[in-house]
């Protein structure tokens, strides 16, 4: 009993660490161009989140049933432990980190120092899709703003009132994307029930509403300076991804995505500078995070359990 009473705590504080850190990704863009309020941009990314976990998240339990069969609740409440542990270092030290793509790490090494034996195709499908998604969002980012760009504005304003309409149904779909992949799989990590759900959704709103504030200001400002059709791009690329990849229980982090996105469509003008030792550095953390997740599952969490 009070495992699982640990287990419920460890997924709220999972959960209100991503949604904290992940909203101002979400609902920035809107808030920089004032289009929504901040108060109304949190509401509106939490109500994404929630509307995500309650209605898809369910799907990433095929994940973690291919990552680590017949997991107990101390491999459970261990896994989250250490990649709470690990998210929290990764933000103090101002490091880009995915917790899901530590999370997969962790079940991985840690399946594996247990003999229970992942399934080998599906980790190879989820390595190929943290590989193939960046580079398809850089793709979609740059031909698409391409392409809009090179269409004659016959009326500026209407141009503008689009893109405001757009940005604030992408703030609720990016949202909802990654509230069905990363906190989907966060819950089904400790068990996609009723009571981790209930949780997960109460941490939700906690995370959106105490946590995100200072990154909503930060991804605002940086969003402010992009136009409107580079962040309306970014976003959409963004989500179409990581919704493909929750239709497939994959888990993808929507930072990879965007972050690449940005990228493809920072690219896309002929004339502008664009500085590569901010993704480079990104990068590093995509594949850093992974491999010393998997080595401390594997050598850490198989010598405790």
């Amino acid at each position: 009993m009070i495992l699982e009473t640990l287990l419920v705590a460890l997924v709220f504080l999972a959960v209100t660490l991503v949604a904290g850190n992940n909203l101002a990704s979400c609902v920035g863009p809107a808030i920089g161009a004032r289009i929504l309020t901040k108060s109304n941009g949190e509401l509106l990314g939490a109500a994404g989140f929630a509307s995500g976990l309650v209605v898809q998240g369910s799907w990433m339990s095929n994940s973690i049933n291919n990552l680590i069969p017949n997991s107990t609740v101390e491999i459970q409440v261990t896994v989250l432990v250490v990649a709470i542990l690990i998210f929290i270092i990764a933000i103090l030290a101002r490091v880009p980190l995915s917790l899901s793509m530590s999370l997969v790490g962790l079940l991985s090494g840690a399946a594996l120092a247990l003999n229970l034996w992942s399934n080998i195709d599906y980790i190879s499908k989820v390595a190929v899709m943290w590989i193939i998604a960046p580079i398809v969002a850089a793709l979609l980012a740059f031909f698409l703003l391409r392409f809009i760009n090179s269409r004659k504005v016959t009326n500026v304003w209407r141009r503008i009132r689009v893109y405001k309409f757009l940005l604030i149904v992408l703030a609720f779909t990016s949202a909802y994307s990654l509230g069905a992949n990363t906190l989907g799989l966060i819950v089904a990590t400790a068990g996609f029930n009723w009571i981790t759900v209930s949780a997960a959704i109460m941490a939700i709103f906690a995370g959106s509403f105490f946590l995100g504030e200072g990154t909503i200001h930060r991804v605002a400002q940086e969003f402010y300076l992009m136009r409107y059709s580079n962040a309306t791009v970014s976003l959409a690329a963004s989500t179409i991804l990581v919704e493909i990849a929750a239709f497939l229980s994959i888990p993808l982090s929507n930072t990879q995505t965007t972050t690449a996105a940005v990228f493809g469509a920072g690219i896309s003008y002929k004339t502008r500078f664009l500085s590569l030792k901010p993704y480079i550095t990104i990068i590093a953390g995509w594949i850093m995070a992974p491999a010393v997740s998997f080595a401390i599952g594997y050598l850490i969490l198989g010598t405790w359990l």
